[in-house]
């Protein structure tokens, strides 16, 4: 009786709760349990595994590298002075990145080159031929009121008639040699930089521009005016060329009234 209690006490120490029974009546058969549970076939699954499913779509497989300071300082375009509380100019750094967005009404110099600086020449061209012949012909009338001055004073005495008519002809030779040697206007154009602000900022991230900058064409004032839309990447302080507008115009107009021939 002590035998089998003590057989007993060990066969629970040694065995699980969850196989305890199994043993327990293999024990008493007179089986092995050991080879009963071997030879026991394992519990179907119900349901298909995830791996095992067909429609599963296998990603890329993905490198991610080491992020330095080094790289993040050359992707956000960062300058030596970038973030210090001491410099006016190049702030608005927003954590890594550098921030490029522009208000409205932002300054942007326009540098006059190229195609555009062909187009505004041609223009001070045409305008400052147009000058000169009105020049020409209010000298021409002023010429002509002088000989109609000098024609009514050959009436009042004949010893003076002869004089008259020699310096008259003297004086118009003389007048008519130096405009044509000389015009009065000159087609110089002295602009080289305009100056313009931002007036609107476009669905897509860019910005419409528009500025004016005077000159004169002799004692007459004119003035440059530019419109364009600027892309966001091609903005800069320092200004950009007037071939990097897109949809540009660029005119010369008068701020006085305009003169008939």
């Amino acid at each position: 009786m002590i035998k089998l209690l003590t057989l007993f006490l060990l066969t629970i120490s040694l065995s699980g709760c969850a196989n305890f029974g199994k043993k327990l009546k293999s024990f008493l058969r007179g089986e092995d349990a050991s080879k009963q549970m071997a030879e026991q076939k394992p519990a179907t699954s119900y349901g298909t595994k995830f791996s095992e499913n067909q429609n599963y779509l296998n990603g890329p497989r993905r490198q991610y590298k080491r992020t330095t300071r080094s790289k993040l300082e050359s992707d956000s375009q960062l300058a030596d002075s970038s973030g210090s509380l001491w410099i006016m100019e190049g702030q608005g750094a927003y954590l890594f990145s550098q921030n490029i967005m522009r208000m409205i009404g932002d300054p942007l110099a326009i540098r006059i080159d190229g195609e555009p600086k062909e187009q505004l020449e041609s223009k001070v061209k045409i305008i400052v031929d147009l000058l000169n012949l009105l020049s020409a012909k209010r000298k021409a009338q002023a010429r002509r009121v002088a000989a109609e001055n000098a024609a009514k004073a050959k009436k009042d005495s004949a010893a003076k008639k002869a004089d008259s008519n020699q310096k008259n002809q003297q004086t118009a030779s003389s007048t008519n040699s130096k405009d044509e040697e000389k015009p009065e206007y000159e087609s110089a154009f002295p602009v080289k930089t305009v100056p313009t602000r931002i007036v609107e900022r476009l669905v897509d991230g860019n910005y419409r521009i528009k500025g004016s900058q005077p000159f004169m064409i002799g004692k007459r004032e004119y003035k440059v005016i530019v419109t364009g839309i600027v892309r966001a990447e091609d903005f800069s302080e320092d200004g950009i060329n007037s071939t990097k507008l897109l949809d540009p115009k660029f005119d010369i107009v008068s701020k006085k009234r305009r003169e008939t021939l």
